[in-house]
């Protein structure tokens, strides 16, 4: 017998699982359209900005024909002459050498970058926008030049028509020398840790505002057992939930909606995203509700805040390796945690909406967080007292604040006390880190 596809997987009634709450009247839908998140992903490619100065660079260069019609006599005769050749040509000449310099040492630091943190930020110096605008003005500034060069050569523009091209020519220069000047600015900061952490700091606590506007799982609320399971179509990483998407479909079929997954998650083909509290319904539904789920190679800083604070421990952790010995950074990493979960803990929560919430979604676990981020250095620093010291002054601090973070970060904090006090050798220093533990 052949193994059931996907649609039909789909449409069999899930097996009863305790815990599955339906939905109250209440709670808030955060709104990341996909469209939105594809669009941020594609942004972050460096050829796409490059590619659409460039186009900006040779649609001036063609149109400045268009405006010959424009030009007074008297500027024609002053700027229309062949000294406009002579400004291009040393543009693209100059616009080569620059461009291949900037694609050089961003490469440098893309390696350093990968280095010194982690490979996973790697992807925010390529995706910065301020290299990407250096980059894409100096390509643009180098094919119109290309352009005009070759239109002036083959006739193509009067007096009127290389006056444009002069005056345009003008605001090109003074564009690249700006950005050049902010290219070389950047390149100070760009390849060094600090730097990265701030970005990724950034990151984070972006996704970690929109995790506390996403309703989690009411403990109180009454389970539906059954229902119909929407599947993974791939193998991969949650990248994207839209759950205003969810929110519309759910509102036509007029069910309930709870999220199965979390942006981050690793999902196998056919496992499943979201349950339905209806028993069936047709293919079209089914691919709506699929397409609000994003399923990519890798993770995304977007929607999920645990890659963020993963990133921020492996840069911990990197640190504290026997080749780079820097217990400052690590130290570093765990100052930004604690701002990053005290900012997350004392964000108020969103205005319920008018509208009934159909969707909800898995609730965020602080032991996770908390681990992601200092699981590392807690591991890796145990032995090493200012490391030591400082997880206990953030956990500490952490473990003032009530609910389920507070009592996370205490256990952890205990926990942490015990690994270092089992490996340092040192009476003195075990002395002074039961001191800082107890604050």
């Amino acid at each position: 017998m052949s193994a059931p596809s996907a649609a039909e997987q789909n449409r069999r009634p899930a097996r009863s699982q305790q815990g599955t709450p339906a939905f109250p009247a209440g709670l808030g839908v955060i709104r990341m359209n996909r469209w939105l998140f594809l669009w941020r992903q594609l942004n972050r490619k460096l050829w796409v900005r490059a590619s659409l100065y460039a186009m900006l660079g040779v649609a001036v260069a063609i149109a400045a024909v268009i405006g010959r019609p424009l030009v007074p006599d008297e500027v024609a005769k002053r700027f229309g002459g062949d000294s406009v050749e002579a400004v291009l040509t040393i543009l693209a000449s100059s616009m080569l050498a620059v461009t291949t310099f900037s694609l050089g040492a961003m490469v440098t630091a893309y390696t350093a970058v990968s280095q010194a943190a982690t490979p996973r930020v790697s992807s925010l110096v390529t995706g910065d926008p301020e290299t990407q605008k250096a980059l894409a003005t100096f390509v643009g500034a180098f094919l119109y030049a290309i352009v005009g060069v070759t239109a002036i050569n083959a006739g193509y523009y009067g007096a009127e028509g290389r006056a444009i091209i002069f005056v345009c020519s003008l605001g090109v220069v003074g564009l690249v020398a700006f950005r050049l000047l902010s290219w070389v600015n950047r390149l100070s900061r760009i390849a060094r840790v600090g730097h990265m952490i701030e970005l990724v700091e950034d990151l984070t606590r972006a996704a970690l505002t929109q995790q506390m506007k996403i309703p989690p799982w009411p403990g109180e609320a009454k389970a539906f057992s059954r229902g119909l399971d929407i599947l993974s179509p791939a193998t991969g990483y949650v990248q994207n939930i839209d759950r205003a998407h969810l929110q519309e479909a759910a509102a036509g079929l007029d069910c309930d909606i709870t999220i199965q997954v979390e942006p981050g998650a690793l999902v196998r083909q056919g496992e499943r995203l979201c349950r339905l509290s209806v028993a069936d319904c047709d293919d079209p539904a089914i691919k709506q509700i699929r397409r609000a789920f994003a399923v990519g190679a890798t993770r995304s800083f977007e929607q999920d805040p645990r890659f963020g604070l993963t990133v921020l421990g492996e840069v911990a952790a990197r640190a504290l390796s026997p080749g780079v010995n820097d217990p400052g950074t690590a130290v570093l990493v765990m100052a930004t945690g604690l701002r990053l979960l005290d900012d997350w803990a004392r964000l108020e929560a969103p205005p319920q909406p008018d509208e009934r919430p159909r969707v909800c979604s898995l609730p965020a676990v602080e032991a996770d967080l908390l681990d992601d981020l200092f699981g590392p250095p807690m591991r890796y620093g145990a032995g090493d007292l200012v490391v030591a010291v400082g997880l206990q002054k953030a956990l500490r601090s952490l473990a003032a604040i009530e609910g389920d973070l507070g009592q996370a970060a205490r256990a952890m904090a205990d926990d942490a006390l015990g690994r270092s006090v089992a490996v340092l050798t040192s009476r003195v220093d075990r002395a002074r880190l039961k001191a800082a533990a107890r604050g």
